[in-house]
C-alpha cells in the first residue's frame, strides 16, 4: 500500500507501508481520492455522509430504470435509487441504493439494528422494499464520508493530483467521475502539447483550474440544500426552486450544471464542438 512519496533527483519515489519503495518515476499521477496518502491533509469533513449498497434492480417496483430518483424529508432525511447497469460478468441490472446519514450517528444506526432502519426508510419511500429485502446484514452497506477540500497546488515536484485527490466535495452535483475524466484528458493533452514536463503541468493547471474551482464552489453552495439540518433551505428548494425548475431558462441551467458544462470546460481541451 502506498503511504507517501518524496522527491528523488528530478523524479519522485513512492513509499510503501512495508517500508519498501519504488522509483524514481518521471511523474507520479495521484488519483487516490480525497484520502490520498500522497496529498497534504486538510479540508473540512462534512456533517452528513451516506450509506451505499449495490443491489439487484427491482423490476416490479415501478422505479425509473433510466433516472436517479430520491425522496426527502427536509434535508436531513434522504433515500435514493440510481440505475447503474450490469456489473462485468453479470446480465442482471443493478441499482445503487443510498441513505443519507450524519457521520456522528453511524454507531447509533448500527446499534439500533437493520429492522429499525428499514422501517424508517419505508416510511419515507415504500416502493424501495424490494431493495431493502436484499439487505440482511449491515456489512452490505458502505458508509461514505464526504470532505470539502481543494489543494492550493495540485502540482508538486514530479507529482500531480487529479480528481478527488485534487479537490473533493459531496456528490450532490454528481460530477466526481466527470471531473476526474476531464482532469485525466487535460493532463494527457498537456503532456502531448508541451515539450518539457514543468510546462506540461502548468498547462494542465491552466486548462482545469477555473472549472475545478467553480464546481467546488457550486458544491459548497448546494450541499446544505440537500444534506443538512437546515429547515429553511429545504423550504426554499421545495417552494421556489422546485416549481421554477420546470420552466426555461432554469431547465437549461440545471441541465448544464448536472452535465458538468457550466464554466465551459470543453473549450480549453479542444472539445467545444463535441
Amino acid at each position: 500500500m502506498v503511504v507517501g512519496s518524496e522527491p528523488d533527483g528530478p523524479g519522485r519515489r513512492l513509499r510503501f507501508a512495508d517500508g519498501g519503495s519504488a522509483g524514481p518515476f518521471a511523474l507520479v499521477v495521484d488519483f487516490l481520492g480525497h484520502a490520498s496518502a500522497l496529498a497534504e491533509p486538510g479540508g473540512r469533513s462534512l456533517t452528513y455522509g451516506a450509506l451505499w449498497a449495490s443491489l439487484d434492480w427491482p423490476e416490479a417496483a415501478g422505479l425509473d430504470p433510466a433516472a436517479l430518483e430520491q425522496r426527502y424529508r427536509r434535508a436531513s432525511v434522504m433515500v435514493g435509487v440510481l440505475p447503474i447497469g450490469a456489473s462485468p460478468g453479470r446480465s442482471a441490472r443493478q441499482a445503487a441504493f443510498f441513505w443519507s446519514l450524519r457521520a456522528d450517528r453511524l454507531e447509533a444506526w448500527r446499534a439500533a439494528g437493520l429492522d429499525v432502519w428499514k422501517d424508517e426508510v419505508l416510511a419515507v419511500w415504500p416502493a424501495v422494499r424490494p431493495l431493502l429485502d436484499q439487505i440482511s446484514e449491515p456489512g452490505q452497506l458502505t458508509f461514505a464520508r464526504y470532505t470539502h477540500r481543494m489543494l492550493r497546488k495540485p502540482v508538486e515536484s514530479a507529482q500531480v493530483h487529479i480528481g478527488d485527490a485534487w479537490r473533493s466535495s459531496s456528490p450532490q452535483l454528481g460530477q466526481g467521475a466527470n471531473m476526474a475524466l476531464l482532469d485525466a484528458y487535460a493532463l494527457a493533452l498537456s503532456l502531448r502539447d508541451a515539450a518539457e514536463l514543468p510546462a506540461a503541468l502548468d498547462l494542465f493547471i491552466r486548462r482545469r483550474r477555473n472549472h475545478a474551482a467553480l464546481y467546488h464552489l457550486l458544491s459548497a453552495i448546494f450541499t446544505p440544500v440537500y444534506q443538512s439540518d437546515s429547515r429553511v433551505l429545504p423550504l426554499v428548494r421545495d417552494l421556489i426552486v422546485g416549481p421554477l425548475s420546470k420552466f426555461w431558462p432554469v431547465t437549461t441551467i440545471q441541465a448544464a450544471m448536472v452535465s458538468g458544462l457550466i464554466g465551459g470546460p470543453l473549450r480549453p481541451l479542444g472539445l467545444a464542438g463535441g
